[in-house]
């Protein structure tokens, strides 16, 4: 477990070491297991987002700059396990430059490293303390790509529509539901999800293919699930907003940005003020973009 902590001085998972920091100025302490937790939570979400194999043998598809080969994808995970906290997001950048377009980036490029990885913990080749760190960096690189994931899913301009949920373990779901509510009697298509667990949430949100998400939490013993499901989503859906909402903002206004949320809200008006804001930002997008 020691060689666990060891990663806080590098670069961690941004919403897992804030969480961390929240939690221990309460006199709580975030559990050694969260990291290796969270370090799974990445590659399960990006290792599957790989068709390894599907496209290898088409050599139409292995032009440079539209697939990756096998070296390079193994350069890729051997960057981003090394004591150089840039290497990987530099070779991320230069086949950006190169042309790579943001699903092969994202679905083969980045996904195939992860996967790499990934078996390289599972068979002893790496260690617990530099899959963690390989895992923050690959949650930063995605983080820094949004902007490119959005640009490509936005092919058309994007509606009043979120998705609402309340986080893994919530078991207040009326605050959610009434705002659910709210929003479509002012003209929103609003799905909503309530009493889902972790995988069937991300899973179900990822299937939806929303650009908002309003997240509901009312405990802060809600703070590491919380944590955990945006993680999930930011690297299962890069292009995502993701809005926190409930008594876990009224009560900390600073928890948003502990868990990396793109807002945080305390009631209706205040959220539906923040989601039309960010519409109103996607149509300018996309209006630059036609």
């Amino acid at each position: 477990m020691s060689e666990d902590h060891g990663v806080f001085s590098g670069q961690l998972v941004p919403p897992l070491l804030r969480a961390k920091d929240y939690m221990e100025r309460r006199g709580q302490a975030l559990p050694p297991a969260a990291l290796r937790l969270l370090a799974r939570e990445v590659i399960l979400r990006v290792g599957r987002a790989s068709d390894a194999g599907s496209w290898m043998s088409d050599p139409a598809l292995s032009r440079p700059g539209n697939r990756p080969s096998r070296a390079e994808i193994e350069l890729l995970a051997d960057a981003l396990l090394n004591q150089d906290d840039d290497a990987g997001a530099d070779l991320v950048r230069e086949a950006r430059q190169a042309g790579m377009p943001a699903e092969t980036l994202y679905h083969h490029y980045i996904a195939q490293a992860v996967r790499r990885f990934g078996e390289r913990w599972e068979s002893d080749e790496a260690t617990a303390a530099q899959v963690i760190l390989g895992a923050g960096r690959v949650y930063a690189i995605l983080r820094d790509l949004r902007s490119v994931f959005l640009a490509e899913h936005l092919v058309a301009p994007p509606g009043a529509e979120a998705v609402f949920a309340t986080v893994p373990g919530e078991v207040h779901g009326l605050g959610v539901t009434i705002a659910a509510d709210t929003m479509r009697l002012r003209g929103w298509d609003i799905s909503l999800r309530v009493g889902l667990g972790h995988e069937a949430l991300v899973e179900e949100i990822a299937r939806l293919r929303p650009t908002m998400v309003g997240l509901s939490a009312s405990l802060p013993s809600h703070t590491l699930p919380v944590a955990r499901l945006i993680v999930a989503l930011r690297v299962r859906c890069p292009h995502v907003w993701i809005m926190l909402a409930g008594g876990l903002v009224a009560q900390d206004p600073g928890i948003a940005v502990a868990v990396d949320a793109d807002a945080g809200v305390t009631d209706v008006e205040s959220g539906a003020a923040r989601l039309a804001e960010h519409l109103a930002e996607l149509n300018r997008l996309t209006a630059r973009q036609a």
